[in-house]
């Protein structure tokens, strides 16, 4: 669990960068810079999804093996 803490962390520094240097590009009239900073936010929130759905199955499926333990326990 560990590493999708660490993962998430970077995704979100990654995501609050990209759009600060991309602000700051763009007031200094830096177009490229500024393309760059969108494709990294583009790129970065798509994997944020990604990461995030691959949690929700991970903490569905570890859920599902306590629920059938309870049941094995009580029978």
């Amino acid at each position: 669990m560990g590493k999708h803490i660490i993962f998430s962390t970077i995704l979100n520094i990654l995501l609050i960068v990209s759009a600060i240097v991309g602000y700051y590009s763009f007031k200094a009239d830096s177009l490229f810079i500024v393309i760059l900073c969108a494709a990294a936010f583009g790129l970065t929130v798509f994997y944020k999804i990604k990461h995030t759905k691959a949690v929700q199955k991970e903490m569905k499926y570890i859920a599902e093996l306590k629920v059938q333990n309870k049941t094995k326990k009580k029978k």
